[in-house]
């Protein structure tokens, strides 16, 4: 079994999350990605994140029906700041006791600071890393590679994707669109339970 693992706020989840998972699912040759939305995460505490139920809700809504893909839900029931160490191990012996291959998935941004994550090196462990890497965009492998040595990652290849979380709660928020930015399931969920709307004047 090939398993890989996407953390994120997913607040919300967006086609860049979504492309970044199948690229890595065809390229990778995994059976499964699984999405793992963060309770607390230790590097996002700057502002109000929305609840864990609306954020499961739209990435239910944004995998429907895809069985490439799913949730892992454990950090959501973890007391305290969700750590990717904790997760990887926790998930290795329940479900990998027995054998399999585990992957984490990171952008480029998260692998430069990938050193001051807790226990980074356990976790190179637990999960081979995969970095989704944007040409013309994204550093050099090589270069990157030089900045970190001695962490083994192998390279998932995705189209750049201009789309980011933050970009379509500042949609929403101006009252914009926000189609095409998420799936049609997300964008109906978003619209239905008045998520990150303008504020009331």
């Amino acid at each position: 079994m090939r398993v890989a693992m996407l953390g994120g706020t997913f607040d919300p989840v967006h086609i860049g999350h979504l492309i970044g998972a199948q690229a890595a699912w065809e390229q990778l040759e995994l059976d499964k990605v699984l999405l793992v939305p963060a309770a607390s995460p230790p590097h996002k505490h700057q502002r109000n994140i929305s609840s864990a139920g609306h954020r499961v809700a739209m990435l239910e809504a944004a995998i429907a029906g895809d069985e490439r893909f799913g949730l892992y839900l454990e950090e959501l029931n973890r007391p305290g700041r969700s750590y990717t160490v904790d997760t990887l191990r926790e998930y290795r012996e329940r479900f990998m006791a027995d054998g399999g291959e585990l992957f984490f998935i990171l952008g480029t941004d998260n692998l430069l600071e990938f050193d001051s994550w807790k226990d980074w090196r356990e976790i190179c462990n637990l999960a081979r890393i995969a970095v989704l890497y944007r040409q013309g965009y994204d550093t050099d492998p090589g270069e990157l590679e030089q900045q970190l040595p001695g962490i083994d990652v192998c390279w998932v290849d995705m189209p750049l994707i201009g789309v980011s979380a933050t970009q379509v709660r500042g949609a929403r928020a101006a009252g914009r669109s926000v189609r095409w930015l998420v799936t049609a399931a997300v964008e109906n969920y978003i619209d239905k339970h008045g998520l990150y709307a303008p504020a009331p004047s």
